[in-house]
């Protein structure tokens, strides 16, 4: 048993401490001089389109517009309701929990981790969670490797099958990562978004640790 636990800390150990560094790496290179660089990147390459703000012809500004709203607040909404009711249908108490606990956590750990990144910033609570002005890191990011991982870990839960686990969590690490790439196309730049993955894998650790076998 001590074993066990001394296997479970160390996983956590190896997963959150490397994700808070490079959290902090990517904040040191979130300066105006990388952000003009990868701008002028992005506008070398993809024009920039005033009428949306976005970068790329129409056709792709609306795929990175789909592929954003997998992670957008409205669709974040629906889903976790859905989940919650389905599992409260199902009466998992314990798996319920674990969720509420999950999604709650990642929205706390966005606006701390905003507060602290953007002290010079003035706000409401609104502001820090869904301005677009405050880019460091990034919620669609954070918000969508919590949400995915979670969801990709419960339903790997439902299969004995190793294919089928490999499957779903490949598809949930697929679609974390066009979101992710969709949000360099709109208002992110790839440092916010790394760090918003940092910060999921940090808080999903967490989790896995508090809510680990006993």
């Amino acid at each position: 048993m001590d074993s066990l636990k001394a296997k479970q800390l160390r996983t956590l150990l190896l997963t959150a401490i490397p994700s808070v560094i490079l959290l902090i790496i990517m904040y040191l290179l979130t300066t105006h001089a990388n952000e003009e660089i990868f701008q002028n990147f992005m506008s070398s390459h993809f024009n920039f389109s005033d009428r949306y703000s976005s970068y790329g012809p129409d056709w792709l500004i609306y795929i990175t517009w789909d592929m954003g709203a997998l992670a957008g607040y409205v669709v974040f909404a629906l889903v976790v309701s859905f989940v919650l009711c389905f599992l409260f249908a199902l009466r998992e108490q314990k798996t319920l929990f674990e969720f509420l606990f999950t999604i709650i956590g990642a929205v706390i750990l966005l606006f701390i981790l905003r507060l602290a990144f953007n002290i010079n910033s003035t706000g409401s609570i609104r502001t820090m969670l869904f301005s677009n002005s405050i880019g460091f890191p990034s919620g669609h990011a954070i918000i969508s490797l919590v949400l995915y991982s979670t969801l990709a870990k419960y339903s790997a839960r439902k299969f004995i099958n190793r294919n089928a686990r490999f499957v779903i969590y490949l598809f949930a690490a697929f679609i974390i990562l066009l979101i992710g790439v969709g949000r360099l196309f709109t208002s992110h730049n790839p440092t916010e978004v790394v760090a918003g993955w940092c910060a999921g894998i940090f808080w999903l650790s967490i989790v896995n640790y508090i809510f680990r076998k006993k």
